[in-house]
């Protein structure tokens, strides 16, 4: 895995964090997690997985069966529309915009 990589999966996983920061009370179940769909879609269930499982291992998250909850919370200021287009850039080129 190469820095490049790095990057891309770090990023992802912080607008992962922006939109359970948007959700209502913080939660969401998966299979409405669309940053986590999106991940799935592009760089397999193993990765996306292995994102969230970094995110519940650091605190920032917890899985609890069907939902995963935002424990830290913190500002975000963007609304859900300008997260998902930037996931979808980041997926789709692997590059930041």
């Amino acid at each position: 895995m190469t820095s490049a990589d790095r990057d891309v999966l770090a990023r992802a996983a912080l607008l992962m964090l922006e939109e359970l920061a948007l959700r209502r009370d913080g939660k969401a179940k998966l299979r409405y997690w669309k940053t986590y769909r999106m991940a799935v879609f592009w760089l397999g269930r193993g990765v996306a997985d292995g994102i969230v499982a970094k995110l519940a291992e650091g605190g920032y998250i917890k899985v609890e069966g069907r939902y995963v909850v935002l424990v830290k919370r913190f500002t975000h200021g963007r609304s859900l529309n300008s997260i998902l287009k930037e996931v979808y850039n980041l997926f789709a080129t692997g590059t930041r915009r």
